[in-house]
């Protein structure tokens, strides 16, 4: 439903504008679906309760799109040039970074509240509950101080290096739309952003199954393995919130394509490492690779988007169709792969005692060249094209 909505949204947004209404309108939705969600506690299984969850999901899921498309075009809106439209999308990332660790805190602490059992299971559902009204809380929250903090729309000089041609700009806005789906930078991009999601996506998810798969090699290590199941993401997530910073200090030699470029290769190495073998016993090499992890996903994740803004700014498309296209691959590609993954798997899991290590292996290091040729053919595309304008510039 996510990626249904996704075009639907960008469609929307462009076509009767006003990006930070329709924000506040998916804030809302997200807001009261996701409340919706953990609110009811059935005791059996019906068709109403299947009905309930079905429209509370599917409320959930608009509003994502709508927030998610609008907060994105925003960027190009109001950014004055491109470095400022680089730091805006380094803050937002940091930002994400930040709600995701703070997830996690909040989960241990509600959880951990209650020492009776160390199970968790059904009886915990108020505790879910709470956490699910807390998170909506502080989301409206923080929903309120970016509205505050949105001053007006900026329309000063920008760094254009131009995609489109000149008579494209004077097409009403469905003809601009029917452009920007003809040129090629934009599926380009779309699989740069694509890559780097995919890429965060498969660690998160098979990061911790991996580790447990290398534990099971050696018995007597099996306590340290629960800890490191916990500890390596969040060694991840820390370098990756401390590379979102820095991009945003970075040195003008450092641009978005040189910046998706060395993140690819933190990725690419990760990834052979594990395919190379770690020590069973020491977990040094471990959080190395789990640096070298958030380093890859914080790089190319905000270089993508500055490329997506720069491309939305400089050509004058209505950002709400260039990200929904965007996002639309990431999530339609990304969900296809963990599936096919899921599938793929060994029963009983004996038969293949490395699936897990082979997916974060092949997948990850595939992902990521990838990643890289999609940023050889951009540079090679816009190259062409700026050796095209020259020849027109000159007479």
């Amino acid at each position: 439903m996510d990626s249904l909505a996704t075009p639907l949204a960008g469609w929307v947004l462009d076509y009767f504008g006003h990006r930070r209404i329709w924000h506040f309108g998916g804030t809302i939705a997200v807001s009261i679906g996701f409340c919706l969600i953990f609110s009811l506690d059935p005791v059996t299984f019906s068709m109403a309760v299947f009905v309930y969850y079905m429209l509370a999901i599917t409320l959930f899921q608009v509003g994502w799109a709508m927030v998610q498309i609008s907060h994105l075009s925003i960027i190009p809106e109001i950014s004055t040039s491109h470095t400022h439209s680089s730091e805006l999308t380094a803050i937002r990332y940091t930002a994400s970074v930040c709600c995701s660790i703070s997830v996690y805190l909040i989960t241990l602490i509600i959880l951990g509240n209650d020492g009776e059992t160390e199970v968790i299971g059904p009886s915990d559902f108020y505790k879910f509950k709470e956490i699910a009204l807390i998170i909506t809380f502080i989301g409206l929250l923080s929903s309120m101080l970016f509205y505050c903090g949105l001053l007006g729309t900026y329309e000063n000089e920008y760094e254009v290096i131009r995609e489109a041609d000149p008579e494209d700009m004077k097409q009403p806005s469905n003809q601009i739309g029917k452009h920007v789906l003809r040129s090629c930078v934009i599926y380009l991009v779309s699989i740069m952003y694509m890559t780097s999601r995919l890429f965060t996506t498969l660690n998160l998810i098979y990061m911790p199954l991996y580790i447990d798969e290398r534990g099971s090699f050696n018995v007597e290590n099996k306590e340290r393995m629960r800890q490191t199941i916990a500890s390596v993401p969040l060694v991840s997530y820390i370098a990756s919130f401390l590379t979102a910073i820095f991009l945003k200090f970075r040195l003008r030699i450092l641009t978005d394509k040189v910046t998706y470029f060395l993140g690819s290769l933190c990725g690419l190495m990760a990834s052979v490492w594990i395919g190379i073998g770690i020590s069973a016993v020491l977990d040094a090499e471990l959080y190395i690779i789990a640096i070298s992890i958030g380093i890859s996903s914080s790089s190319t994740m905000v270089s993508s988007l500055c490329i997506t803004a720069n491309f939305v700014k400089r050509n004058g498309y209505g950002g709400g169709l260039v990200y929904s296209v965007v996002t639309f691959t990431d999530k339609l590609i990304s969900g296809l792969v963990v599936l096919i993954v899921q599938n793929l798997q060994c029963s009983p899991r004996s038969l293949c005692p490395n699936f897990y290590k082979n997916v974060l292996t092949y997948i990850g290091a595939v992902v990521s060249i990838l990643g890289l040729l999609s940023l050889a053919l951009l540079q090679y595309h816009l190259k062409k094209n700026v050796l095209k304008m020259k020849p027109e510039t000159g007479h």
